[in-house]
């Protein structure tokens, strides 16, 4: 198909509005105008419009996320420092909390720092382990007689002690005639839980009842 065919068909598409009035004729041009106008908007403006805001969207987005980036690796240092810091303190804790091994000579000690402060010990008992997430509380009932500074000075010992010792619910009580104070409370200190490995020998127990 040539331009001369293009021309004709465009000619016999118009010829019926020719005998038409002028009037109808500048309403049918116009009518056509808008209609392409319409088309243009519908089909060719509002779409890439909508990419432009799409993509305007996307890049609003990474810029945000470029700028909290951009924080993040600002205050990394800063984040670095403050968990070097904890891991030091928190084995500085776990040091400080003795493992099973060593309650035995743990407690020993507390009694002796008692015994050389002066303090008679009628009952320095352990008591049942109370265990927590990563350590366990072991208790200690305790009951002695001695004067007000023997006590000041058997707990002044035990605060200096490398490891973790609590002295809890401490009831005073007068002896006859002015004589020795009566005490009674508990001494706590904390151990540190190991992990338990997991027992091989359940496992082949198991896998023989299965045969």
């Amino acid at each position: 198909m040539n331009l001369d065919a293009l021309n004709l068909n465009a000619l016999d598409a118009l010829r019926p509005m020719l005998p038409l009035p002028m009037w109808q004729k500048l309403t049918a041009l116009l009518a056509s105008f808008v209609l392409i106008i319409a088309a243009y908007l519908y089909f060719g403006w509002m779409p890439i419009q909508d990419a432009i805001k799409s993509q305007t969207q996307q890049v609003e987005q990474q810029r945000i996320l470029l700028k909290k980036n951009q924080r993040l690796a600002k205050d990394l240092p800063r984040k670095q420092a403050e968990y070097a810091k904890l891991e030091k303190q928190l084995k500085v804790a776990l040091n400080m909390l003795p493992k099973q091994s060593q309650i035995p000579d743990l407690l020993e000690n507390v009694s002796w720092a008692g015994k050389d402060s002066g303090l008679v010990f009628s009952t320095f008992k352990p008591k049942g382990e109370v265990i927590k997430q990563f350590y366990a509380e072991v208790p200690v009932s305790l009951q002695v007689s001695g004067t007000y500074g023997q006590l000041l000075t058997f707990l002044k010992r035990v605060g200096e002690m490398p490891r973790i010792v609590d002295v809890k619910g401490l009831k005073l009580t007068q002896g006859k005639a002015g004589g020795d104070l009566g005490v009674i409370g508990q001494v706590v200190t904390y151990r540190f839980v190991e992990a338990q490995p997991k027992s091989k020998k359940k496992k082949r127990k198991g896998r023989k009842g299965r045969k």
